[in-house]
């Protein structure tokens, strides 16, 4: 009953430009790589999923448009905070999504690829592997744990902000309005999975990787998140501070 009166609460709240980044532009994104990926037309497939390499395609580029969205947020973020723990925790999140963002052009193979023909990588030259992620089973379980990762904090820790006292606990639990772009990606990762394996429309390209429509809510989701943390939270050391000067 406390969800669904929350849910009522928070939905009085939102705002048309809210509904728009949160769930219109994602939701617009979505339905427009999918209908372009699923109607038939040569083009329009070569578009969002080049049969030479899906890698080129509009698909994976929108990923990595967003996980560099999410580099210049985080990096702002830790030039302009005043706290060193933000600092630090920004720069960290900077880092981390710059290893994530080679991991997905495998280290420059991509663009090596499309521009010179070369099949290798800076990795590859080290290791004698494009990628991290890729290697045994380093993708499933990833993505499981981070998706669990996800419900616990889009879905349930909004739900219990009001509850929590600490306010450096509640500085990091996200607007309940991150929940209306965590539903696209329940819809991103099971409506094409259903058209093909019910042959409703065939499969144009991404086969075992059809997953790939996720992955752009999946980075989507986590851009807003940062863009939360550095222009909407207050960081409570510096709330405290202001009230002491009033």
């Amino acid at each position: 009953m406390h969800m669904f009166k929350t849910l009522r609460n928070w939905h009085g709240e939102l705002t048309g430009r809210d509904y728009f980044w949160y769930f219109i532009f994602p939701g617009l994104l979505l339905a427009i790589s999918m209908v372009f990926y699923f109607s038939g037309n040569p083009r329009l497939v070569e578009f969002v999923c080049p049969a030479q390499n899906p890698e080129w395609g509009a698909i994976e580029n929108l990923q990595l448009i967003f996980i560099l969205g999410i580099i210049i947020v985080s990096g702002y973020g830790a030039f302009k905070k005043s706290s060193l723990i933000q600092q630090i925790g920004f720069l960290l999140v900077a880092l981390f999504s710059i290893f994530i963002f080679l991991e997905e052009v495998d280290y420059g193979k991509h663009w090596a690829d499309y521009f010179y023909g070369v099949k290798r990588s800076l990795l590859y030259d080290v290791a004698g592997v494009t990628n991290i992620h890729n290697q045994g089973n380093n993708a499933k379980i990833f993505k499981r744990s981070v998706y669990g990762l996800m419900v616990i904090i889009f879905f349930v820790a909004p739900f219990l902000k009001n509850k929590i006292k600490n306010k450096y606990i509640t500085y990091f639990i996200p607007e309940p309005k991150i929940i209306l772009t965590l539903s696209l990606i329940v819809i991103a990762d099971l409506l094409p999975r259903f058209f093909v394996r019910f042959g409703i429309f065939a499969d144009a390209g991404f086969g075992n990787n059809i997953g790939e429509f996720s992955e752009i809510i999946f980075y989507y989701i986590f851009l807003l998140y940062v863009i939360q943390l550095v222009f909407e939270h207050k960081w409570p050391a510096s709330l405290k501070s202001r009230n002491a000067e009033h």
